[in-house]
């Protein structure tokens, strides 16, 4: 991973993690999915996503209006 990256999106769903990097390179934003699968069974495990952490608040709100993530009150 690129160094000054963050954390900003975690499903067990590939596919879920793959329509937030396209919503953000829409908003132009730059993102990465890296996947942790379970060496035994490849298709189970977490999928995360970063972005640069510049972007990172932008990219978390961007998100939060596309009810991608929960907000939090």
């Amino acid at each position: 991973m690129k160094e000054d990256w963050v954390m900003i999106y975690a499903s067990t769903e590939y596919f879920k993690a793959k329509i937030v990097e396209d919503i953000l390179k829409q908003n132009g934003i730059e993102s990465h999915i890296l996947e942790k699968g379970d060496s035994a069974i490849p298709s189970v495990g977490e999928v995360t996503l970063y972005a640069p952490r510049d972007k990172a608040a932008q990219a978390i709100e961007i998100l939060k209006k596309a009810e991608l993530i929960e907000v939090e009150e």
